[in-house]
């Protein structure tokens, strides 16, 4: 087994944001995403298939519901997505990296 840290690895360019799958078995995804001054392209709406549960482990975020509520995630704070309830991403620190945690179930 091959232990890794989370919190390790983080690319110097981050001109896209990165998207690294940690797990990926029996219908369960869990990710590490990286942003940096990375929000949803305007117009776009995450419509995902499968719930996401997803935790800011550093750095901060927004998030924008379809119904007009906005969610400020700060390190540790984490929410639960149900599928096919739409939001974007309308900030991201552009003073450190965010390291979210996902679980897309």
């Amino acid at each position: 087994m091959e232990k890794h840290n989370i919190f390790n690895q983080i690319p110097a360019d981050l001109t896209h944001e990165v998207f690294e799958p940690l797990v990926d078995q029996d219908g369960v995804l869990v990710e590490r995403i990286i942003s940096k001054k990375h929000v949803t392209p305007e117009g776009q709406w995450y419509d995902q298939d499968r719930s996401e549960w997803v935790m800011v482990l550093q750095g901060e975020a927004k998030l924008l519901f379809e119904d007009s509520e906005v969610v400020h995630l700060n390190p540790g704070d984490h929410i639960n997505i149900p599928a096919h309830c739409k939001h974007r991403v309308i900030w991201t620190s552009d003073t450190t990296e965010t390291l979210w945690l996902a679980v897309h179930y």
